[in-house]
């Protein structure tokens, strides 16, 4: 009898301790870690600095006259806003302006002894950007919309006395590619190359006698081809990642 008491009391005891230790409270999972919705969503501002090739083509009375290609530094900044949609795509509107010293001489075969120039001082573009993550922190992208710039362009005689003097707004489509790098929490770099196809411009002037003047058609045309190496700091985008607790 005092065996069948022990075994029962033995096992009433293991219920009891059963049933205390489902009444604990569990713990917590670890939290998990939720990465950012986007992490180029968002806008930046930011400076550029390298080259610019010009193609100036001039034709007076329809003749050609003058054929140069020139390049030179260029330097400016930019500002613009992006957003990142279906994971891996990325659409954006930018605002670029470039300082630029690019000039052209050369003697002018229609006007003998006479010097032509052409200068080149600055351009802007206004382009929309659609790239595709290779990587989460590397963009390849296509930029497409409008450039412009402003010429002056002038023609000098032997004595070099100017003949001809213009100030021209050249403008055209924009379009390029480039690649980008989030190389920091909110900092990016960034390479490209661009095209702008100018349309032609042009303005007549006055040569020969008071009493016989000689009125002239001047057209220029100037494609500019230019690449940039850049950075941008990056503002208004998503945080961090951070734990969420389920």
């Amino acid at each position: 009898m005092n065996r069948t008491f022990l075994a029962g009391l033995a096992a009433a005891t293991l219920v009891a301790n059963y049933a205390s230790a489902a009444d604990l409270p569990r713990k917590a999972p670890p939290p998990v870690m939720v990465a950012p919705v986007s992490t180029w969503t968002g806008c930046y501002i930011g400076g550029n600095v390298g080259w610019a090739r010009v193609q100036t083509k001039v034709e007076f009375n329809n003749v050609s006259d003058f054929s140069r290609s020139a390049d030179g530094f260029a330097a400016g900044g930019q500002i613009g806003c992006d957003y990142q949609f279906a994971s891996n795509w990325v659409v954006g509107a930018q605002l670029m302006v470039d300082w630029t010293d690019v000039e052209a001489s050369r003697a002018s075969a229609l006007f003998p002894g006479s010097t032509i120039h052409a200068k080149l001082r600055g351009f802007g573009t206004a382009t929309g950007r659609l790239g595709y993550l290779v990587a989460p922190s590397f963009l390849f992208y296509g930029k497409f919309g409008w450039g412009a710039y402003r010429t002056n362009f002038s023609l000098q005689n032997a004595s070099g006395v100017e003949i001809a003097s213009a100030n021209r707004r050249q403008n055209g489509f924009d379009v390029g590619v480039g690649g980008e790098w989030m190389i920091a929490r909110n900092w990016s770099l960034f390479v490209e190359w661009d095209h702008i196809f100018a349309s032609n411009n042009d303005f007549t002037f006055q040569t020969g006698a008071v009493t016989a003047p000689v009125i002239t058609r001047a057209e220029i045309r100037r494609d500019l081809d230019k690449v940039l190496v850049g950075v941008n700091w990056r503002f208004g985008g998503a945080a961090a990642p951070v734990a969420a607790r389920y």
